[in-house]
């Protein structure tokens, strides 16, 4: 294993060395395919210079990007918005930008550009991310946008009611006509009309982590499950389904709820309307009760407040989707809308909960205990 890795590692190691006439922000593999021309060459090199100078700073004008193109895709090149830094060697440069291929495709004067970020810790190279751009050619400069649009090019299309399907196979219709309806009634909820989303329904998270431009990511646990816009209504899914329910309550809180919104009572009302992590709202109360009930001494509180998790179900989560649950049943979702207008910590949380519940610290495990055998 051993000899088969250290050829990946030189790949990484020997940019990081002094490169010969490279830019100031990156360096150039020794493996890169460069294009010929040494005009349209030395135009791309300058440009992704000012490239990687401006992508840390998303929303303003470059001239290397296209701002109208990027008005309507807000992700845009996020994931590699101040990929350099190291927050554990707290070094804002411990990622160095290596330029790894660039790759002529058939659409003239377009490219597909590779880039590597990538430090050096004791000796050994410590790859962060690869990540795909593509490079268009104008003449006096070349601009570039996020890889989506390729990575995408040969997905089929189809509209299910007020979702747009962008798929890259086959598509589910019961499940697509479940999640329109579901669409329908959750944008009641929240006294809105139904959003027309553009749905990128994604095989699994590796294929959601491309299309957003993403090779690899030693950051991503590769469980990754979704990714939107609100502003121009895209809703990313990976997990393999054109149903996913659980992180529509996100979108909508994210679009109609204005901020604080506390993020932990957030993920209880979607854990109410579609469990989590693929399990039903159903499934983890019946988890969270077993715990409860193999835990008879245990303050429940203690539970809630360190996040517990059994497997990949979070008890915090489903307690709080028990409370909300009895809200939307006495009061509606307007009032449970209300549960979550609190500041996103773990104060708001808690003021939340004496608000809206009674609850404290002292009197939380035996009111959660009673209302789990109401249940």
């Amino acid at each position: 294993m051993k000899s088969l890795l250290w050829p990946l590692c030189l790949l990484f190691v020997l940019p990081l060395a002094a490169v010969a006439q490279s830019p100031s922000r990156y360096t150039i593999s020794p493996l890169a395919k460069l294009p010929a021309d040494s005009l349209l060459k030395t135009r791309l090199l300058v440009s992704l210079d000012g490239f990687l100078r401006d992508k840390d700073h998303p929303g303003q004008p470059s001239v290397y990007m296209d701002t109208a193109y990027l008005r309507g895709d807000k992700m845009g090149f996020e994931e590699i918005v101040k990929v350099e830094n190291s927050a554990k060697r707290k070094d804002t440069g411990f990622y160095k930008v290596q330029l790894q291929n660039v790759i002529k495709l058939k659409q003239e004067e377009t490219f597909l550009i590779k880039l590597g970020f990538v430090g050096l810790a004791d000796g050994q190279p410590v790859v962060r991310m690869i990540y795909s751009i593509i490079g268009k050619d104008r003449k006096d400069r070349f601009v570039f946008y996020p890889a989506r649009d390729y990575v995408i090019k040969d997905w089929k299309q189809q509209w299910v009611g007020n979702i747009h399907y962008l798929y890259p196979y086959t598509l589910d219709m019961a499940a697509a006509r479940r999640f329109d309806r579901f669409n329908t009634t959750v944008a009641g909820w929240f006294g809105a009309k139904p959003v027309k989303l553009h749905y990128y329904h994604c095989s699994d998270a590796q294929e959601l982590l491309r299309v957003k431009g993403v090779d690899y990511d030693a950051n991503a646990s590769y469980m990754r499950r979704g990714d939107s816009d609100k502003d121009n209504d895209i809703f990313m899914s990976g997990v393999g389904s054109p149903w996913y329910g659980h992180d529509l309550i996100h979108f909508y809180c994210d679009k109609f709820l204005p901020r604080p919104v506390n993020r932990a009572m957030e993920e209880g009302l979607a854990y109410y309307a579609d469990g989590g992590w693929g399990e039903s709202y159903a499934t983890c109360l019946g988890i969270l009760k077993k715990y409860a009930a193999d835990h008879p001494g245990e303050d429940l509180y203690r539970a809630f407040k360190n996040n517990v998790s059994v497997g990949d179900i979070s008890l915090k989560f489903t307690i709080n989707a028990l409370l909300l649950e009895e809200v939307i049943r006495r009061q509606g979702f307007p009032k449970a809308l209300e549960v979550l207008k609190a500041e996103n910590n773990d104060a708001g949380l808690e003021q939340s909960l004496h608000t809206h519940f009674g609850l404290t610290p002292a009197n939380f495990n035996e009111n959660i205990r009673k209302r789990l055998i109401a249940s």
